[in-house]
């Protein structure tokens, strides 16, 4: 169980400093990388025979600026390597220029890829974004809002988000 707990906590460290290397909507992430990383959590259970750690009931993963908020996250870590983090209920991100809240999101550490399903709204200063999925994909450097069956919807506000 320390073991899978050290992997996640490794995995959230990482993550951000990928972050910082883009100019997606939380780039800023990595500005905390070098910070302690703090999890809070009714409960947590790991189980060593799917080599799991799930944080349950009110979660705050929370590292600098950046904090996590789910009902559940779980961190998948095979062979002690971690390879998916999964976040579920209501799941709010929020850097300090950005907020990012969905259903779900999961985190594919070997892709650099982020996605937030089931309903996403994203806002950044004044800007509000709405669809269905969003994808942010750390290595390219992009971020893609969709819908299915309809479309994106966004308020943009000019002037709104500075120095972007």
């Amino acid at each position: 169980m320390k073991r899978l707990a050290l992997v996640l906590m490794a995995a959230l460290a990482a993550a951000p400093v990928l972050a910082a290397e883009t100019k997606t909507p939380f780039g800023d992430l990595g500005d905390d990388s070098d910070k302690p990383i703090s999890i809070k959590a009714d409960t947590q259970a790991a189980d060593f025979n799917a080599e799991t750690v799930t944080y349950s009931g009110d979660v705050v993963i929370q590292q600098g600026e950046m904090i996590l908020r789910a009902d559940e996250v779980m961190a998948e870590a095979p062979n002690s390597k971690l390879t998916r983090i999964t976040a579920s209920g209501d799941v709010i991100v929020t850097s300090k220029d950005a907020t990012a809240r969905a259903p779900k999101a999961v985190y594919e550490t070997e892709a650099r890829m982020i996605r937030l399903s089931g309903g996403v709204v994203l806002t950044q200063g004044g800007n509000t974004l709405r669809g269905t999925d969003l994808v942010v994909d750390l290595k390219a450097g992009t971020a893609v809002l969709t819908s299915s069956g309809g479309r994106v919807e966004g308020i943009l506000q000019p002037g709104s988000v500075k120095g972007q």
